[in-house]
């Protein structure tokens, strides 16, 4: 399944997040991670460790200027979109490396033509860049690490602050959180997360029994609600329909 993209709003104008939100919403490569009317909250709350793909980022707006907010959390954010009811910030929008500038009022139209762009810059980006196939965790001894080969891996197992990371011939356990591990795979189409403790190998799953997952290793993992909408879909379009009648 593709990744969708995450999105950030901050506009002090909220009719202007709720249209953003609305096209964001209509857009299936999309998701509203955040949004904020307040820049000084913003500045506050965004960090790197959102994984945050896009930011849609006004110009004018009080306490801090979108210009210097640009500025501050530029490096947090893969894509930054001005969106200005001013021309005239076009040449301080290269200055801060945006990658788009929208004029208001925004059109449905202009924003789905910027997304396509973006995308297809997303897919030369993912094409060109080659994926790791391992990655190596420390071990609870000092100085010993061990390698993981992504397709051995069958499955991962969330424990509070640790994961159990279960692959064809053993189990390893490891300082990591499960999100941590989501963005490391995020670019592997054979990964999918089925509830908050497991994200599963697709090509390990041997059955789906209602609501519970059953892998090659025989665990049984039970769909959770939040993931379940995603999961069915991956799953309809994996299966084998006939296009035959049933009075045939």
């Amino acid at each position: 399944m593709d990744k969708k993209l995450n999105c950030v709003i901050i506009d002090d104008e909220k009719h202007a997040v709720e249209l953003l939100a609305d096209y964001i919403d209509a857009m299936p490569n999309l998701q509203l991670l955040k949004y904020f009317t307040d820049p000084l909250q913003a500045l506050m709350d965004i960090s790197e460790d959102d994984h945050i793909d896009i930011v849609f980022m006004d110009m004018d707006m009080p306490g801090i200027s979108g210009l210097d907010l640009s500025v501050a959390i530029r490096a947090k954010t893969k894509y930054l979109i001005i969106t200005t009811g001013h021309s005239k910030y076009a040449y301080e929008a290269f200055g801060v490396q945006a990658n788009e500038y929208l004029l208001k009022p925004i059109s449905m139209s202009k924003f789905a033509l910027m997304i396509k762009r973006l995308l297809s810059l997303e897919n030369t980006i993912k094409n060109t860049t080659a994926v790791d196939d391992f990655f190596f965790i420390k071990t609870d001894q000092i100085q010993k690490y061990t390698k993981i080969n992504i397709k051995d891996i069958i499955t991962i197992e969330g424990l509070n602050n640790y994961v159990k990371i279960h692959t064809c011939s053993e189990t390893h356990v490891a300082y990591l959180t499960m999100k941590e591990l989501e963005y490391k795979l995020q670019d592997i189409n054979n990964f999918v997360r089925v509830q908050r403790s497991f994200i599963v190998a697709v090509n390990y799953i041997q059955k789906v029994e209602g609501n519970t997952i059953v892998l090659s290793n025989k665990m049984e993992i039970p769909l959770g609600t939040t993931y379940k909408k995603q999961f069915l879909m991956f799953l309809a379009e994996k299966t084998m329909k006939s296009n035959r009648s049933i009075s045939e």
